[in-house]
């Protein structure tokens, strides 16, 4: 057993990340000030306790409050947008190894004369009795390289609305802009999942503070556990652009289908998996346990 502690200090930097990986989720924070997008105000009246956040985001918001707004007021609505497409391509890898499946498939934005047209096509989601139903929303800061789901901080809100109070699924234009599942619904189901809906307030002209060409969407579990997430790249003439505010490069689309079928993110997260290298050291460290 004396040769543990020198072993350990010869683990791979990958056994290192999935020990890390390996622990246990994170814990709830209280937050009991205020947060722009999240709770950009606080709440009058009575002392206010604070709320419990999980990656940012409120755990248990209240219900839906006629009227609540965000502090810039309410969404614009968008119409005879440029018909371009933008596409979320899961990643191949999850997360948050805490589902034990990997969510493939990918979430797609059309523009038209009504908004944008968005078409969800997803595979291996969760036990939905376990895990769901799933939230899904467009945050406001794009997936990094390595896959950090938690890096995309909040929801894209421009009028700073926040998430104290659930949107109010009969007045979206007093909802966050990029609250997805909010406005529209969340996913109900495990396994397969084809739906789509059309989005009045999010918009595909790059000049609008509603575009969300090049962010991210983030798949969450029931109570806000981030599990996979993938940015939104332009669709055009068989390829996808990555859109990075100064410059781009296209890939192409795989061939076959007009919608084209999901690609491999290359900025994939590996939480939850030890890689070769991991594996490799974890047998060494069995031999002296």
């Amino acid at each position: 057993m004396h040769h543990i502690p020198t072993l350990l200090t010869l683990l791979t930097p990958a056994l290192s990340q999935f020990l890390i990986d390996a622990g246990a989720p994170p814990s709830p924070i209280l937050l009991t000030t205020t947060k722009s997008g999240v709770l950009p105000i606080l709440p009058t009246g009575t002392p206010f306790p604070g709320v419990d956040t999980l990656e940012g985001a409120i755990i248990n918001p209240g219900p839906p409050l006629p009227g609540f707004t965000g502090l810039g007021g309410t969404a614009t609505a968008q119409s005879n947008l440029p018909s371009a497409t933008y596409r979320a391509t899961m990643p191949d890898t999850m997360f948050d190894g805490l589902v034990d499946t990997t969510v493939g498939g990918y979430i797609e934005g059309v523009g038209g004369p009504d908004g944008v047209r968005f078409n969800i096509n997803l595979t291996g989601l969760p036990d939905v009795a376990l895990y769901g139903p799933f939230p899904y929303h467009i945050h406001d800061v794009r997936v990094p390289a390595d896959g950090n789901c938690t890096a995309t901080l909040g929801h894209l809100d421009p009028t700073n609305r926040g998430e104290l109070h659930m949107c109010d699924t009969s007045a979206p234009e007093t909802c966050q802009v990029g609250d997805l599942a909010g406005k529209h619904g969340k996913i109900m189901a495990g396994g397969a999942v084809q739906m789509g809906f059309t989005d009045a307030y999010l918009s595909m002209d790059s000049g609008s503070e509603a575009f969300f060409g090049g962010l991210s969407i983030v798949l969450h579990t029931s109570n806000t556990t981030r599990i996979t997430c993938a940015n939104f790249k332009r669709v055009a003439g068989g390829n996808e652009t990555v859109v990075n505010g100064t410059a781009s490069m296209s890939m192409p689309v795989p061939s076959g289908t007009s919608t084209g079928g999901p690609q491999q993110y290359t900025g994939a997260a590996v939480k939850g998996e030890a890689g070769v290298g991991g594996v490799v050291a974890l047998g060494i460290l069995g031999l002296f346990l």
